[in-house]
């Protein structure tokens, strides 16, 4: 017969590697969302955009993704869409991001780029938005 004590290690070290694992694939999700072309093109539109550098400051750095909100955030191969936590020296807000494609084996169309400001909620600024092309090709 095992001992409560030995049941306990063994629940706890369970426990711990369940977290770990989940710990490490979230991380590994995230690392892939980051390094995706959107992702990328997204960050450099608005680490380049003048009225953003003087707001926030530099350098501008992206936070942590809450991989939990799949109404906002998610990518499903053709289309994405985030919420990107930023943060320079003066400033915080949030990055909000569109991106689509029409197939997987077409480059990804950053079409909305807008950012909320931590301190100003009520005021987005909109660094771009052009028509969707998927959406202006599904209707010819």
């Amino acid at each position: 017969m095992v001992s409560n004590a030995t049941l306990v290690k063994i629940a706890a070290y369970g426990g711990f590697f369940v977290v770990g694992a989940g710990y490490f694939m979230r991380n590994k999700i995230e690392e892939g969302i980051k390094k995706s072309d959107y992702f990328r093109e997204s960050m450099k539109q608005m680490r380049t955009h003048q009225g953003v550098v003087s707001l926030f400051g530099e350098p501008i750095k992206d936070g942590r993704l809450n991989l939990g909100e799949n109404g906002t955030n998610f990518c499903d191969g053709t289309q994405a869409q985030f919420q990107v936590p930023v943060k320079g020296p003066k400033a915080k807000g949030t990055l909000h991001l569109w991106a689509e494609r029409m197939t997987y084996e077409q480059p990804w169309d950053v079409y909305r780029l807008e950012l909320e400001l931590k301190d100003m909620p009520d005021r987005i600024i909109v660094l771009r938005n052009v028509p969707s092309k998927c959406a202006s090709s599904e209707g010819s």
